[in-house]
């Protein structure tokens, strides 16, 4: 079976999202799925989202999907709602609505980012222990055991674990998870998952070496791409 590549956070950052990608054996042919956070931060993501639905890569959906969905429907009626202001200013929102010259691609990528899933199962790919894949965008912890449940609490919780939670990774049976959220300077592997957001955007930040990176699984090689964006 081929490898799969799971590629982290890539906030608008489209010129290394291309470099990265031709790094990979395969390159733009290899199987990939996206943790998540494909837009705010950096100035591209019109152009990230457009290359990923013209070559029908897996993606699951991120906080930053999450806020894109929500406050973008207030702009045109409540522009002076805080939670707006907040996405715009405090976390990237502006960059992402600066990438859009058309109405019609802005309507056209939101609807293609409200079908996202907030996991993604491969149950064909596992470690050599016999874990298979989970992908999502934070660390799925102990709500994992609530991905099904019919209860609005725990899908609540379930939602709030996988979207926007950190350090609360957990050894969850049968299933090896990557996900992206929390920076790190490193890759972070264990016997049950994979933290692979470098931090490719934080190019004036304190991260120590700024990268977007791709997982090859199961054989757990990684690919790194350093921020080539402006």
């Amino acid at each position: 079976m081929e490898n799969i590549y799971i590629i982290s956070d890539v906030h608008g950052c489209y010129k290394s999202l291309l470099a990265l990608i031709d790094k990979l054996p395969n390159k733009k042919k290899s199987k990939i799925c996206f943790v998540g956070d494909l837009v705010d931060r950096g100035d591209n993501s019109y152009d990230v989202i457009k290359f990923i639905m013209d070559n029908n890569y897996d993606l699951v959906l991120g906080n930053h999907e999450k806020m894109f969905l929500e406050y973008s429907s207030m702009l045109e009626n409540d522009r002076k709602n805080d939670s707006l202001k907040h996405w715009l200013f405090n976390c990237g929102g502006e960059e992402t609505l600066s990438s859009y010259s058309s109405k019609k691609e802005f309507h056209k990528q939101l609807d293609f980012l409200k079908s996202l899933p907030l996991y993604k199962e491969y149950k064909n790919y596992k470690t050599k222990d016999g874990r298979y894949l989970v992908v999502s965008h934070s660390s799925l912890g102990k709500a994992w055991e609530l991905r099904n449940s019919k209860n609005k609490d725990e899908k609540n919780k379930f939602e709030a674990q996988v979207l926007w939670s950190r350090y609360k990774n957990h050894n969850n049976n049968k299933i090896f998870n990557v996900y992206g959220h929390t920076i790190f300077d490193e890759p972070v592997l264990n016997k049950y998952s994979a933290a692979i957001d470098l931090g490719c955007y934080k190019t004036h930040d304190k991260v120590k070496n700024p990268r977007l990176c791709a997982l090859e699984f199961p054989s757990m090689k990684i690919f790194t791409q350093r921020n080539l964006e402006g």
